[in-house]
């Protein structure tokens, strides 16, 4: 069996994307660059973010790149699976106390389909589908 092991995008506001995602999925702010990769993000003026849901060293990593304007559009969305009722509820919870503007169902209707799932969107207007998936 395969698994993502993590995810690393593009975002204009690091400040307001950290906010974000820690407040949306109670995820924990794992380092600020990395000690492999830092020199190599300071000559391309890129800082990284690193969080985890407390496995692994970090699970989502937000780049700020301080020369290029980025095209938020090339990333369609990514899905996090969420193993069991009660963690779908709490996320669900706190998108609606953050206000989000929640798109029922799945992104696509062709999709496997799952026990529940909704979608938000990010202050960059990325998507994510969030899906009750219980271990199997």
């Amino acid at each position: 069996m395969t698994n993502l092991q993590h995810h690393v995008f593009y975002v204009t506001d690091l400040e307001r994307s950290k906010a974000f995602y820690i407040k949306l999925f109670d995820l924990q702010f794992s380092a600020l660059n990395h000690p492999d990769s830092s020199a190599a993000m300071r000559l391309s003026q890129q800082e990284m973010h690193f969080f985890s849901f407390g496995f692994h060293h970090h699970d989502i990593c937000l780049v700020k790149h301080h020369k290029l304007k980025m095209d938020n559009n090339s990333m369609l969305h990514f899905a996090l699976a969420v193993r069991d009722a009660e963690a779908f509820d709490d996320v669900r919870r706190r998108a609606g106390e953050m206000d989000l503007s929640i798109r029922e169902g799945r992104m696509l209707a062709s999709a496997r389909p799952v026990s529940r799932a909704f979608c938000v969107q990010d202050p960059d207007k990325h998507w994510i589908e969030i899906i009750e998936e219980p271990s199997r």
